[in-house]
């Protein structure tokens, strides 16, 4: 294998079948056809760090949820109730509960990037959990192993590419109702949990 090491980056140079890359002081171009270029820049995994519109998205979502069961006259609407108890319970952002004999109690957490620590955290919270029902950790973006770390109990949703461990048939109500009418979305990505996974192969 023959290594060149860049010292520096002059100028990157783009037409329509190839994208030049001047480095080195000029001493070196390198060129690549536009189709292995966009192949590589695919290939890139995106950077974890939320951008702002994703995150001013999840702050929209994290409020209009609030109103929406404010408006609709929800049994419950409750900010920073605790899910669990002791050194394992998890603060959870929102609490709502819609009007009617057979609603669930759900509980939101909203964070930045959702990572499996926080699945974990939560799902050890939810265990003996009386009050709330269901849970959903909900992230201006969510690393993959998050979302495969999902659970019936504990949903993980992400902004970013508007991905879920769960169909939008399996949301809440009203969270899908506000991501739809509120937000746009006209769908969401499922990926599907390692422990359903697991209970299709027994």
């Amino acid at each position: 294998m023959h290594e060149v090491r860049l010292t520096s980056l002059e100028k990157i140079e783009a037409s329509d079948g190839e994208v030049r890359i001047l480095a080195n002081s000029g001493d070196l171009a390198l060129v690549f056809p536009r189709a292995l270029w966009k192949q590589a820049l695919a290939e890139t995994p995106a950077p974890m760090e939320p951008s702002v519109s994703e995150l001013q998205e999840l702050e929209a979502l994290k409020r209009q949820l609030k109103d929406h069961g404010g408006e609709n006259s929800f049994a419950t609407v409750l900010e920073d109730v605790l899910c669990g108890e002791g050194e394992t319970g998890e603060q959870l952002d929102l609490v709502l509960r819609p009007a009617g004999m057979f609603a669930a109690t759900t509980g939101y957490l909203f964070v930045p990037v959702v990572s499996p620590e926080h699945v974990s955290r939560l799902k050890e919270s939810m265990e003996g959990e009386t009050f709330i029902e269901g849970a959903y950790i909900i992230g201006a973006a969510a690393e993959a192993e998050a979302l495969t770390a999902g659970s019936e109990g504990v949903k993980v949703l992400s902004v970013r590419g508007k991905r879920c461990s769960s169909s939008r048939f399996e949301l809440a109500p009203e969270l899908w109702q506000v991501l739809s009418e509120k937000l746009g979305w006209n769908n969401v990505e499922p990926v599907a949990p390692m422990d359903t996974d697991l209970r299709k192969e027994g």
